[in-house]
Parts: C-alpha cells; sequence; structure tokens
C-alpha cells in the first residue's frame, strides 16, 4: 500500500490526511467532555450514572492523545525535511503562524477580563475569578508548566489547561536538534531512551518530591513518552521494513489494540488519578502506547472501521477547530456558569446544569469556527507559503538499516 507513505512525504502538500483530523476529533472532544461532562459530575455510588461516570473517567487523557498526534505529525514533518536548507525557518515560521497568533488572542482577553472583574466592570458572581493564580511573564513565554510545578497546582481554572501547549513548545525547541543532527540509525535509540526516561523521572518525583508530585504531570521530561511515541509511530511508517509488518500484521496488531484498551479499561474502573503511582509507573506511557495504536491501525488499515469511523464529516470537522476550542473552552464555561450559577465552577445537579453546559459547548464550537475561517486558517495559509527546499544529496530511505 504504497499510498500510505505518500501520505507522509509530501510535507510540502497542502493536503490533509483525514483520518488524522478524525484522530484531533477525538482528542479535544475528550478533554470538553471531562472539564463539561464529568469532571462536574459526583455521581451516587452504585447508579447508572455512576458507571457511566466510570466508562468516562479517562477523557482527561485527551491531553495525551494529542502528544502523541504531535510528535507523529511533527515528529514526520521533521524527518521528511531533516536535510532541507530551510529547516529551522520553515519549521519555526509555519509553527509560529499555527499557534502563537491565537495563544496572543487567549492571553490578552484574559489578562482584560481578570483586570475587568477586579474594576468591577463585570457582575459581582465574576469575582471569584480573581482567585484564578495567573502570572503574566510565565505565560507570556509558555513556561507557566514550571510555574506550576514550583506551586504544585496549575494555576486557575481557565489558565491551567495551557500546561500542555507549553509542553508542546519546548518539545519543538527540542526534536528539531535531534532529527537534525543525530544520525539518522541512531534517532530510534534515542527516542526509545526518551520514552524509557520519563516514567522513571516521574517514579522519582513521586517517592523524592511528594510535595511536588504535580512536576511529573506539567514538566516536558517527564510527559516526553507520549511525544516520543508520536515520532516513534513517524519513524515506522517511513521504514519499509516495518511499514510491511504493519500492514501484513493486521491479527497481531488487533490483539495488540485490545490488550491496551483492557488496561485502559482498568485505569478507568478503579478512577486512577493524574497524581497517582499507577499513572506516574506506566498509565501514562500506556496510554499513549495504545493511542499510538490506534493510529497506526488507522492508517494503515484506512478501510477498517476504525478509519471509516475517523472519517467522519464531524469528527473531522471538530479536529480542524480543536485549538481554539482547546483555549477557549474553558474561559466559556466559566462564563456561563458564572452568569447562571453566580459561581465560575458549579457541579452538575440536575438538567439546569446540563443545559448550561450544552450551552457553553455551543457557543464554544461558534466562536471557534469563526476564529478558524477568519483568523487561524487565513494566518496558516501566510506559514505555509514558506516551502522546504529539497535536499542536495537526498538520503537512504531506510531508518532502520
Amino acid at each position: 500500500m504504497g499510498n500510505i507513505r505518500d501520505a507522509f512525504v509530501h510535507v510540502n502538500s497542502s493536503a490533509r490526511i483525514p483520518e488524522l483530523d478524525g484522530i484531533r476529533g477525538i482528542a479535544i472532544a475528550m478533554v470538553v467532555m471531562w472539564h463539561y461532562f464529568v469532571s462536574p459530575v459526583v455521581p451516587t455510588r452504585g447508579t447508572l450514572l455512576y458507571y457511566l461516570h466510570a466508562a468516562g473517567y479517562l477523557t482527561w487523557t485527551g491531553v495525551d492523545l494529542f502528544f502523541v498526534l504531535s510528535g507523529f505529525l511533527i515528529g514526520g514533518i521533521l524527518l521528511d525535511s531533516r536535510e532541507a536548507p530551510n529547516y529551522f525557518r520553515v519549521f519555526y515560521l509555519r509553527r509560529f503562524f499555527r499557534i502563537v497568533p491565537l495563544y496572543v488572542v487567549w492571553l490578552a482577553l484574559t489578562c482584560l477580563v481578570l483586570h475587568a472583574v477586579q474594576v468591577g466592570l463585570f457582575p459581582a458572581s465574576f469575582r471569584s475569578l480573581l482567585t484564578d493564580r495567573f502570572t503574566m511573564i510565565p505565560y507570556a513565554f509558555y513556561l507557566q508548566n514550571f510555574w506550576m510545578a514550583a506551586r504544585n497546582n496549575l494555576g486557575g481554572y481557565s489558565s491551567g489547561g495551557t500546561w500542555s501547549l507549553a509542553i508542546e513548545e519546548q518539545f519543538y525547541l527540542t526534536l528539531p536538534l535531534i532529527i537534525r543532527f543525530a544520525a539518522r540509525r541512531r534517532l530510534v535509540w534515542i527516542v526509545a531512551a526518551g520514552i524509557a526516561a520519563a516514567p522513571l523521572l516521574r517514579i522519582i518525583i513521586f517517592f523524592l518530591s511528594p510535595h511536588h508530585r504535580m512536576a511529573a504531570f506539567v514538566l516536558m521530561p517527564c510527559r516526553a513518552d507520549s511525544l516520543l511515541l508520536g515520532v516513534l509511530g513517524a519513524l515506522l511508517v517511513r521504514d519499509d521494513g516495518w511499514r510491511t509488518k504493519l500492514q501484513k500484521n493486521r491479527v497481531a496488531h488487533t490483539v495488540l489494540l485490545i490488550i491496551l484498551i483492557f488496561g485502559a479499561g482498568w485505569l478507568s474502573k478503579h478512577g486512577v488519578g493524574q497524581l497517582t503511582l499507577q499513572m506516574s509507573s506506566v498509565g501514562y506511557t500506556w496510554m499513549a502506547a495504545f493511542y499510538l495504536c490506534v493510529l497506526l491501525f488507522a492508517l494503515v488499515h484506512p478501510g477498517s472501521w476504525l478509519g471509516s469511523c475517523l472519517r467522519w464529516r464531524w469528527l473531522r470537522w471538530l479536529g480542524t477547530i480543536a485549538y481554539g476550542v482547546y483555549l477557549f473552552h474553558m474561559p466559556i464555561l466559566l462564563a456561563i456558569n458564572a452568569l447562571v450559577w453566580n459561581s465560575p465552577l458549579e457541579e452538575i445537579r440536575n438538567i439546569g446544569g446540563v443545559i448550561a453546559n450544552v450551552a457553553a459547548l455551543a457557543l464554544t464550537l461558534l466562536v471557534c469556527r469563526v476564529s478558524w475561517i477568519y483568523f487561524e486558517k487565513p494566518l496558516i495559509g501566510i506559514g505555509h507559503r514558506a516551502t522546504f527546499k529539497p535536499a542536495p544529496h537526498p538520503e537512504a530511505d531506510r531508518v532502520f538499516a
């Protein structure tokens, strides 16, 4: 199936891979589900709602799915263009136009809203937002994850989710250097070492720094296993031998996927949290391996039911606006709750709470769709005017030779 390889090597093409848009849609749907309909619910044990809540408990790992997807996509782009003379310039120019402008808008609006609340321009119900711990400098330079690790908390509800953006930005500063200058045959060993080191770092923090366990959750080296597993996937599909093995061993791939699903089910059933020993030791790596397995299965077997589901139009649509949704879904939810319940973060206790959160979701999707059409997409187009120049002496194709 040579068309699979073609989907990855044409990095200068504007064509999108629909299955990856679908995976991005699933990732943002999981994050929103956790914040809107899982985390705010405190069900009574033994009820139907209790079991539904348990089934959705791991939706917070949608961020890990984003990490795997990001590692796969960014790693693939860098691998295919590593010999380009304008390698760094084009990569960072494209990343700038994709990430920074909307983040600056979010940052400016956050500062303006908090200031407006402080001076009394908003109703009294918004004043509880002032408990949102927010310091401009680390957020401006994508260093908020260090700030959060030092204080052992995620800051406030409206800005806490941006720790993952900081991790990705820091990853973008390190991975291009590794791929550019490391010998190609050694890349897989470097990636494997990073994957193995991440859970070891988390375990060390868990036992030696119990008052700063948030560091294991928000610092880039501690979460590098998810990102680097994505890079490993990009390496695999670019190697002729491994790509053929993936295509021909569908049964083994399916069995592995089922095993990983059972492990994820165990973590969900037992409500394993972000800072527990189970997650710090193997949980994060297990979930990332599961997500990588899903990603590879969908791409290598596009005719499967999984590939077909990921090409659903609404899921791909959601994937296109995922970045905006990630940034703005919590501020919009907090604003709706402050207006309706006089509290920015309210538990869902009745149908009214569900309706309020559904309204917040609808508003979020509308705002982010408008942002995508009139702001993000044009800027991405500007970034993609820069293209990688062909390498003067292309390398051999095999990565694992």
